[in-house]
Parts: C-alpha cells; sequence; structure tokens
C-alpha cells in the first residue's frame, strides 16, 4: 500500500503533467520556431511575414479566431518593410478582434496616422 506522503507528491506530480499536455487554444503554425529564426538571422525576417500572412488567411478563411499577437506582429513586419499602411490595417484587425490590446493598438494606429500626415499622404 503507498503511503499518504508518496501518494501525495505522486497526484500532484500527474496533474502539472496532464496540464502541460492541455492543447492550445490557438493554431500558431510553427510562429515560434519562425520567429526565432528571424531573430537570429535577420535576412529570414521576410519568410516569417510570408508565412504569417498565409496563417492567417487560411485562419480567416476557415472562420477560425486568430491567435492573440498575430495581427499585431504581422503589421510590426510591415511597418519594418516600409508599409505604414498595411501595419495600421493589422493593427486595426488586432484591436478590433483583441479588446484588451484596444488602448496600444489605438496608440500605434495613431501615431502611424500622425506620420503618415505630416508627410503628406498615405505610405503604402
Amino acid at each position: 500500500m503507498i503511503s499518504r506522503l508518496l501518494l501525495i507528491p505522486t497526484l500532484a506530480t500527474l496533474a502539472l503533467l496532464t496540464g502541460c499536455a492541455a492543447p492550445s487554444l490557438y493554431q500558431w503554425s510553427g510562429y515560434d520556431q519562425a520567429l526565432y529564426a528571424g531573430y537570429k538571422d535577420t535576412t529570414k525576417m521576410e519568410a516569417l511575414r510570408t508565412k504569417l500572412e498565409t496563417h492567417v488567411g487560411e485562419m480567416e478563411k476557415s472562420k477560425a479566431k486568430v491567435a492573440p499577437g498575430l495581427y499585431a506582429e504581422l503589421g510590426t513586419l510591415y511597418l519594418q518593410a516600409g508599409s505604414s499602411q498595411k501595419a495600421i490595417d493589422f493593427y486595426t484587425k488586432e484591436r478590433d478582434t483583441w479588446p484588451e490590446s484596444r488602448v496600444l493598438m489605438t496608440s500605434l494606429i495613431q501615431n502611424l496616422e500622425r506620420k503618415q500626415s505630416a508627410q503628406g499622404g498615405n505610405k503604402p
């Protein structure tokens, strides 16, 4: 018979292992590996943008909810590539999809719009 002292840690360990095996609520499609590769080698950031764009498009097409932060990440990648209007578009999607990001995304959008106005129009 297993003693009570041994039973409690065994059950706690089992509960932790079961919790770690729970499926994710969202589909990330290798985002973390692609982001890491992009940080290690900045020439891979374009591949990350393409991968994220494809993944987001597939999620939208299937009516699945895009994981939190992916619209914002895609917007930032477009901003870094010089396309502030596409960045605004994706920041707007992030804001509208995830209300908890509203303050940050609204601030980013307003800053980009002010910058566009100061430059005399929209950048592609």
